[in-house]
């Protein structure tokens, strides 16, 4: 089994979550209070959510850029803004995650049924990269630090409040579902690869409205288990960049949610059964590749470039778990269990 260094560990969690602009911890109250040994304070806290007022913060950092973007942007089509990113499903680790704001073009849309984009009073493809072009230009004027390199997006940082955004350029997809309901649940997005395609079908609202309905189906439960996977592939000695978010919240949305609902003090628990979820695709390639990422639509582990990753990770899991268990004969370290998760001590 992997030895892990807690001291280092909940060093770089608080570093995680500390507000730079306001000088401020977003560590749980209990955390600052508590009595608990080190490996029991990194599986409590690294499962506690970010607070509100921190999330809100980066939100309002892409509704700046959405308000620069509608005073400057001279196009001849409309245009629809969303969200997406881990603040949204409230499964980010950092105080300072990254955030998505997708542009999207609201003139016209792609049809499941149809062979193409029937709209005929533009190029599409001339659209889209005037849109990111004058976008560019507008955001360079106003934030110093604009990066344009990536193919899908350009990224701003807002240094006011200490926040990145990335701005997205997208079609709308409308699904046969979609196009009969009118539940935006349905409703797609094509990502452009630029400078010059191809486009990528996502479908970023459905898998929102799923991590968050098992979310409060769980009691936050499901939530929990992403945050604690997110958190020890971060901490990991081993680089495991190549695991990404949605492959981790796709493991944890494969299990039952009777067997995610949390409570008080069943952290434990919660990092138990997620181990054992990771033990069973990790053994079982079938299941494994049969797993839907949310929002029905992918299948995130189906390559067995996964299974060493996902196996590194289990290794630093089921040690924590074991840590964990052990102090856990302790009762003055239940009672600090307990004490962490009371709604009094959360609120400080």
């Amino acid at each position: 089994m992997a030895t892990l260094d807690y001291q280092r560990r909940l060093r770089n969690l608080e570093t995680r979550r500390f507000d730079n602009e306001l000088n401020e911890s977003a560590v749980s109250a209990a955390y600052r209070s508590t009595t608990a040994p080190q490996n029991i304070r990194y599986l409590l806290e690294s499962m506690m959510p970010i607070d509100v007022k921190y999330n809100n913060r980066t939100i309002e950092a892409a509704q700046r850029v959405q308000n620069h973007l509608e005073n400057g942007l001279q196009v001849h089509f409309t245009r629809a803004y969303r969200t997406q990113g881990s603040v949204i499903t409230k499964t980010n680790i950092k105080v300072h995650s990254d955030f998505d704001l997708l542009g999207i073009i609201d003139r016209y849309y792609y049809s499941q049924t149809s062979s193409g984009n029937e709209w005929k009073g533009s190029v599409p493809d001339e659209d889209i990269r005037e849109y990111r072009k004058q976008a560019t230009a507008i955001l360079k004027g106003i934030y110093h630090e604009v990066d344009t390199t990536n193919e899908k997006c350009i990224s701003i940082f807002n240094k006011s409040l200490n926040r990145k955004v990335d701005v997205v350029f997208a079609f709308w997809y409308n699904s046969d579902k979609y196009e009969a309901e009118h539940n935006e649940y349905y409703r797609g997005i094509y990502l452009y690869k630029f400078p010059n395609g191809p486009k990528q079908r996502d479908y970023p609202f459905a898998h929102m409205h799923q991590v968050n309905a098992k979310g409060e189906e769980t009691a936050d439960g499901s939530r929990r288990a992403v945050r604690l996977l997110k958190t020890l592939k971060a901490d990991c000695e081993t680089d495991l960049g190549r695991l990404k978010s949605f492959q981790l919240t796709a493991v944890v949305h494969s299990m039952e949610s009777t067997r995610l609902r949390y409570y008080l003090a069943n952290d434990l628990t919660l990092a138990t059964e997620t181990s054992e979820q990771i033990r069973k695709i990790l053994e079982d390639s079938t299941y494994r590749k049969s797993i839907k990422s949310p929002n029905g639509i992918e299948y995130p582990l189906a390559s067995d470039d996964v299974v060493p990753l996902l196996s590194r990770l289990q290794e630093d899991l089921d040690e924590l778990i074991a840590d964990a268990s052990r102090e856990l004969n302790s009762q003055v370290v239940r009672n600090a269990v307990q004490a962490y998760g009371s709604p009094t001590v959360l609120r400080g």
